[in-house]
């Protein structure tokens, strides 16, 4: 069960019903997702990028509709080996009290300290490791040392690099940072995404170029999908994304 680059991941006619009375979180979705791809889903908020991160990260059980993974029917992507192959970054990682190096362990605790440490390195946190006391041995989290937006969001790169899962999934990863800081992890995210099914939901279109196919919604729908020229030159949705947030930016 373990993707690789011939696997193959089908939504059909999902959605999520928070209220019965209420507007479906996510409306009739159809999607398919194969091997090792960058997937980049956007819209503006409301729209449910994040319920469908959510669903097709495991964390989310559909209300209606099916999925198939390599041709085999699931209820929903909740089960074990499904889960297990995931490394997840929200918008505000998880930190819990404990030294730095454990932190980074979170998905790999065997992990021996040389390769925390590789992985601290590349994940951009080697200048913070060298100005702590206790180095990677530092205790953070509740009652530690406290970190920044852009540390805690490095913490969760270190432990995407050091589990090394063949899925990464992320929602708004940046969406509280600076955007100078957003644009240094920016540089330290995209390596991490090669060879890897990439599925990041984002409000800011500049990661969108980054990926191999782009899932525009908007009110629970995929209204298009292409790549960046391809949705440009359609002039339809993804374009009037992009011509907000460039007016905006002024």
């Amino acid at each position: 069960m373990t993707w690789t680059e011939q696997s193959a991941l089908q939504l059909r006619g999902v959605g999520v019903q928070h209220e019965q009375e209420g507007r479906a979180s996510l409306d009739a979705v159809d999607l398919t997702l194969k091997g090792l791809t960058k997937v980049g889903i956007i819209g503006e908020s409301g729209a449910g990028k994040s319920t469908l991160a959510d669903v097709l990260g495991g964390f989310l059980r559909p209300t209606s509709g099916s999925i198939e993974l390599n041709g085999s029917s699931l209820g929903d992507l909740s089960a074990g080996p499904w889960r297990e192959q995931i490394t997840y970054i929200p918008q505000k990682p998880y930190i819990f009290s404990g030294s730095l190096a454990d932190n980074i362990r979170f998905n790999k605790p065997s992990a021996s300290l040389d390769d925390v440490r590789r992985a601290a390195e590349a994940a951009g946190l080697g200048g913070l490791v060298y100005g702590l006391t206790n180095g990677l041995d530092e205790m953070i989290g509740g009652g530690g040392r406290p970190l920044s937006g852009g540390q805690e969001q490095r913490v969760a790169l270190a432990r995407a690099l050091l589990s090394d899962r063949p899925i990464i999934v992320l929602d708004e990863p940046t969406a509280h940072l600076d955007i100078e800081t957003e644009y240094e992890l920016k540089e330290t995210m995209l390596p991490l995404f090669e060879g890897k099914l990439v599925i990041m939901a984002t409000h800011r279109l500049h990661w969108m170029q980054n990926m191999d196919v782009i899932v525009v919604m908007d009110q629970g729908r995929i209204v298009e999908m292409g790549t960046h020229e391809e949705l440009i030159a359609a002039r339809g949705a993804y374009y009037a994304l992009a011509s907000w947030q460039k007016e905006d930016s002024r």
